[in-house]
């Protein structure tokens, strides 16, 4: 009897401390409870809000995102490297067939021969500048400080739309059935940006903006790619202004800033309009009122009543407030 319950202590104990390693482990730091379920924070991500100094704040996170960044480049230019290879051949072997489904198939492209799959593949397969990927993700994440960011490494907004994909927004709309996609790591959340940049037909003009500057031998320019992404934010060209305006601010923090033009980034000129004189209306010298008539102008109509003139009519001062202004969310 002793040594069974020996034995239950002990196990027992090692549950316990498994418990404990778990929770303790690099996936996690620290519980939140929000209203629907427990929420845990990823370790690996940065106490971003923490930065009390602008520059270092920046500078740690491009750091964060920097070697994912890297690796997903290398993997795409690895595969632009294949199709190039590919394109010079006449005839592709049946493991050069093979990988070329295989990449198709990821970037959701068809053709009705092997060459042509590889001309349609190179418009989708390559690289996205570093001054964009870090400016979308700063300011989809308000510098990596957002519930999304820190729970699920989602560092591009990304949406998924099946049950449990990812975390549920506290501000969904009813009815609504989307969440925000959760990643178990940073490099596949930069992955999947780029992926999504790559194939999905909202960035189709992004796709041919690169292709244009490969084509004229020019470098891939960040601030000339935002233009594609007209259609990654409802805010469409007020989104492109401050993705651009982020680029521009931060331009001290890209690797390749030496070789960029940002003329494109650069913030637009005002527009002067000329006055013109209205035209002089005649007035009369005089103007004869009916004393038992007043002309009261009713709200939201073109025309005016006439009504007879009332001893209990009198007039009333009408305070004007002015429109609220309108909020603009400021490049750091």
């Amino acid at each position: 009897m002793q040594n069974k319950i020996t034995i239950l202590l002990l196990l027992t104990g090692l549950a316990l401390f498994g418990l404990y390693t778990v929770l303790t482990s690099d996936d996690v730091i620290e519980v939140e409870r929000s209203d629907d379920a427990i929420e845990v924070e990823r370790s690996d991500v940065p106490d971003f809000a923490a930065f009390n100094d602008a520059t270092a704040k920046k500078t740690a996170f491009f750091n964060y995102l920097q070697p994912a960044f890297d690796t997903v480049t290398a993997e795409v230019l690895a595969e632009r490297a294949l199709l190039t290879q590919w394109q010079a051949k006449v005839a592709l072997t049946a493991q050069d067939q093979a990988q070329l489904q295989d990449m198709a198939s990821m970037y959701k492209v068809t053709a009705n021969n092997d060459h042509a799959l590889i001309n349609t593949l190179l418009l989708h397969v390559d690289v996205i500048p570093e001054e964009l990927v870090f400016s979308q993700s700063a300011n989809e994440t308000a510098w990596g400080t957002s519930r999304f960011a820190k729970l699920g490494h989602n560092f591009f907004g990304q949406w998924c739309f099946s049950t449990g994909c990812g975390i549920v927004p506290n501000q969904r709309e009813q009815g609504a059935a989307h969440e925000v996609a959760s990643f178990d790591s940073i490099e596949e959340s930069v992955r999947s940006y780029f992926r999504n940049i790559n194939r999905n037909q909202s960035y189709l003009l992004l796709r041919e903006i690169r292709s244009e500057l490969r084509k004229n031998g020019d470098v891939i320019n960040a601030c000339a790619l935002a233009a594609g992404l007209i259609n990654y934010s409802e805010r469409k060209e007020a989104y492109i202004t401050e993705v651009r305006a982020m680029i521009r601010h931060n331009r001290q923090f890209w690797r390749n800033n030496e070789n960029t033009d940002y003329q494109l980034c650069a913030a637009p000129k005002p527009v002067v309009t000329e006055m013109v004189a209205e035209e002089e209306v005649e007035l009369p010298e005089t103007i004869t009122l009916t004393p038992d008539l007043t002309i009261v102008e009713t709200k939201n109509s073109d025309s005016a009543i006439v009504e007879p003139n009332k001893a209990t009519d009198n007039a009333k001062n009408v305070t004007v407030t002015p429109e609220e202004p309108i909020k603009q969310s400021l490049a750091e």
